[in-house]
């Protein structure tokens, strides 16, 4: 059965002004985590960024925690922890942690940022891709490995003790036996990110792009998983994807359309995607850049309409790709018209999510 899951970024749009403030950017996203458990969605996901005004999430494991008490079945985890920016030691000791906390309901999503304003924060230069590898590699050993090892690195070095018994330490392994899922985040056809998940046995996690390049991002992560002497199973491929139901398809397009999401798109992602030159990335060439509006995105990439629609839509998806185990449907600033938002999320888990059981 495809697990259904949510992605909160959050996205602001009325940051900064007396109507919207950080605590209520917060406040919304544990109203969503409550919804969806509510809706029995499988899974919420928070981000984090560290520069971009109107998404701030700097974070993910405080708000992790903070809807690990507000929330009793859904998994919570971060898409992702950006692992240049973390020592991560100090984080893998967090995610272990979270991993108490929530019972055994994280996933640990990570990534190896993106944004030039975060590198250029934290100064990594060029160093982002080989930092990140560096970093999961640690991290993951902390929290699989039982043994004292030392691992030294050309950023950081861990050099884990050996169990004392005056100290009763080091102490912290996973809540669960089979251990923490880790999952990687790709958004191109030939994702380094998916090379490294391949590597090392992590979930991917694709990002909202066009079906050719979603077939070529799961060939290159099936392809570099046999190089590794790993065989992945196309059901733990998750796939990122805006998803809005209503009653009606006339209702659901006008939610997507003149809601939170789709000025999110015509405000913030078309202008900076058209700039980064990466339309291509959601239409797959399908008509030119110039072309690209909102409603073209929400017609032909975004999962919008009623139940019945989306449930139609999700099977096509699923056929298109080859198959995948989970869809996360990112959720945007609908503060406006938060009855609405409900009603989707509770559509998708009750009406949709319970229909799709002939798939994954």
């Amino acid at each position: 059965m495809i697990k259904i899951g949510a992605f909160t970024v959050p996205i602001g749009l009325r940051l900064g002004t007396p109507e919207q403030t950080n605590r209520d950017l917060i406040e919304w996203d544990l109203q969503v985590a409550r919804w969806a458990d509510a809706a029995g969605l499988s899974e919420i996901f928070f981000a984090e960024h560290f520069t971009i005004g109107h998404e701030p999430s700097p974070a993910p494991e405080l708000m992790i925690a903070a809807a690990s008490r507000e929330t009793s079945s859904i998994t919570l985890g971060s898409l992702g922890h950006l692992l240049p920016y973390h020592n991560p030691i100090a984080l893998a000791h967090r995610i272990l942690w979270l991993d108490h906390m929530t019972g055994g309901r994280y996933i640990c999503g990570v990534a190896p940022g993106a944004f030039p304003t975060d590198n250029q924060l934290f100064a990594t230069g060029k160093s982002n891709p080989a930092m990140f590898d560096e970093a999961l590699e640690i991290i993951l050993a902390i929290c699989r490995r039982t043994d004292p090892f030392t691992i030294t690195g050309e950023f950081w070095t861990v050099d884990m003790p050996a169990y004392s018994e005056a100290w009763h330490g080091p102490h912290l392994r996973p809540y669960r036996a089979a251990g923490i899922p880790f999952a990687v985040t790709g958004a191109s056809a030939r994702s380094a990110s998916f090379t490294t998940a391949a590597k090392n046995g992590v979930l991917p996690v694709s990002s909202q792009i066009a079906v050719p390049i979603l077939r070529e991002q799961w060939a290159h992560y099936e392809n570099a998983s046999h190089a590794y002497g790993r065989n992945p199973s196309r059901a733990d491929w998750r796939i990122s994807r805006d998803i809005v139901v209503a009653d009606t398809d006339r209702e659901a397009r006008e939610l997507a359309v003149r809601g939170g999401l789709g000025r999110t798109w015509r405000e913030i992602q078309l202008p900076t995607f058209r700039a980064m030159n990466m339309l291509s990335s959601f239409t797959g060439g399908a008509i030119p850049d110039s072309d690209v509006t909102d409603e073209w995105i929400i017609d032909n990439l975004m999962i919008v309409g009623s139940p019945d629609t989306v449930v139609a839509k999700i099977e096509r998806l699923y056929e298109d790709v080859g198959g995948f185990g989970g869809l996360v449907s990112i959720v945007y600033d609908e503060t406006l018209q938060p009855e609405r938002c409900e009603h989707s999320i509770k559509l998708l888990g009750t009406e949709v999510a319970p229909r799709l059981g002939a798939l994954g």
